[in-house]
């Protein structure tokens, strides 16, 4: 039989949403509801940043940074998703996918930079605390969230690039809820010029923005342990340790969820387990991530109850 020809598809059907069929609303009122706490949540972290000079600190500048990262990656898909599921077609079209891979590779390629930059920010803190002030100044933040954004934009246009110029050889049907590029990749020719590489830079990308800032981050915190161990009182070690656990956390969430998504096998069941981690990578570690750095922090605390009184 001769090969299907779909070079010229305008629209990706997403298989996912067979199985919401029986309550889409209920779903979608869940998941509405759970993007509106992650749009509040967020927003608030960043007016208790703002309002509060206390706060005005390199830490907490790239923790007002991820909270808006937070609200633009989940923007970029739950909206989509909605549509999905209250519409009668369950469907994206051709620009649409590829604006939705290109912000979601960005903000998500972000969101491990600056946490990464936000290991670097401890590292100083804890083992150079008198060259803090020096080392990490508004010159140097702004720098790193410079370069976090054109190393973000930078990935974002070779990857839409490398998927969205192959032809497409199978149905346009994709078994995630969003535009995910493997699952784009999978529909393209594979017997074109140009399909093995866009493979290879692909995977090439993503194990790279896994892997070296995990090493990165990995190398900060030795060094940091070691500052921590050099700290002659329990109590200093205590007060050291603190100031780095709420950044730990986020990094096992935000890494847990990410090392399954790029290194599951490649079996049906994982499949599944995958987009059970892409969801919580999508709709509860942007609601943890301004949760895991209040609740231990007795100045985010103070901001919010100024904040709170301002309001009322």
């Amino acid at each position: 039989m001769e090969r299907p020809n779909y070079t010229s598809v305008t629209e990706f059907i997403f298989l996912s949403f067979a199985k919401c069929t029986r309550f889409p609303v209920l779903i979608a009122l869940v998941l509405f509801l759970l993007y509106l706490l992650i749009v509040c949540v967020n927003i608030l972290m960043i007016l208790v940043i703002k309002f509060d000079t206390r706060l005005h600190t390199p830490m907490y500048f790239f923790v007002f940074i991820l909270a808006c990262l937070d609200i633009c990656y989940t923007t970029t898909i739950i909206p989509q998703v909605l549509y999905n599921l209250l519409g009668s077609r369950p469907s994206i079209i051709f620009a649409n996918c590829a604006t939705q891979m290109f912000c979601s590779v960005i903000f998500g390629a972000m969101q491990i930079l600056i946490i990464t930059a936000m290991a670097y920010d401890r590292y100083v803190a804890i083992s150079n605390p008198l060259r803090y002030k020096t080392v990490m100044n508004w010159a140097a933040c702004t720098m790193l969230l410079f370069t976090a954004f054109i190393l973000g934009f930078c990935i974002g246009v070779i990857v839409v690039y490398a998927v969205f110029k192959l032809p497409f050889c199978r149905a346009p049907e994709i078994t995630h809820f969003y535009c995910a590029v493997g699952e784009v990749l999978l529909l393209t020719c594979i017997d074109v010029p140009g399909h093995r590489a866009a493979e290879v830079t692909t995977y090439l990308i993503g194990l790279g923005l896994f892997t070296i800032p995990f090493l990165f981050m990995m190398t900060s915190y030795m060094y940091i342990i070691n500052a921590i161990l050099k700290i002659r009182t329990t109590e200093g070690r205590q007060k050291a340790f603190s100031t780095c656990s709420s950044h730990i956390t986020v990094v096992v969430v935000e890494y847990g969820c990410l090392g399954f998504i790029y290194f599951r096998p490649s079996t049906e069941d994982s499949l599944d387990k995958e987009k059970i981690f892409v969801m919580i990578f999508t709709y509860l570690s942007p609601i943890l991530n301004p949760v895991i750095y209040s609740i231990r922090n007795n100045a985010v605390k103070e901001g919010f109850k100024k904040l709170k009184t301002k309001i009322i």
